[in-house]
């Protein structure tokens, strides 16, 4: 009886831990690529308590917008512009932290980062997760000879008692 109950418990810990404010089907975003507002709820029915405190939006190394959010639902608007180009950010992270409060009451405060795209007409969420694909790589091996010094300077002669490198291979001429 008790690993049956340890493993119901463990199986809805995972589903409830596997949500966060930072999940697609949490926040939405919404304007243009110049001037965006990121809409952040609170949770509840089956979720546990989840509440924003604090937002901030980066480009870059720039920070183009923050919010406090005081533990409940809030907009935070955020201006695209990079100082240095003139023009906006095609690719923003938005990072949230918020209060989760568990079954037993419990408070703690976590931070998630998610990044988003423009993508001509809208922000896009981009997708960490999911291997897009993974190919083998062949290894192509030149034979061209060619002899280099350890710097990478090419040699015309094979020098007499130092290293070289010749066809990605590392030798001493000793005579």
């Amino acid at each position: 009886m008790k690993k049956i109950l340890m493993m119901v418990m463990v199986s809805l810990g995972l589903q409830l831990q596997a949500q966060t404010l930072c999940d697609s089907n949490m926040t939405y975003t919404t304007g243009s690529q110049y001037q965006f507002e990121i809409a952040i709820p609170v949770t509840g029915n089956s979720l546990p308590m989840m509440a924003p405190i604090y937002a901030v939006t980066y480009g870059g190394q720039t920070m183009l917008g923050e919010d406090s959010c005081f533990s409940n639902a809030c907009s935070h608007i955020a201006f695209n512009y990079n100082p240095l180009t003139g023009m906006p950010y095609d690719t923003i992270t938005t990072c949230i932290s918020y209060t989760l409060t568990d079954s037993l009451g419990y408070v703690d405060t976590l931070n998630c980062c998610f990044n988003q795209v423009w993508d001509g007409q809208a922000w896009l969420r981009m997708s960490m997760g999911g291997t897009v694909g993974i190919e083998e790589l062949t290894p192509t091996m030149i034979g061209d000879n060619k002899i280099y010094d350890l710097l990478g300077r090419e040699l015309l002669e094979v020098p007499v008692g130092q290293m070289y490198i010749k066809n990605r291979k590392k030798y001493i001429r000793t005579i």
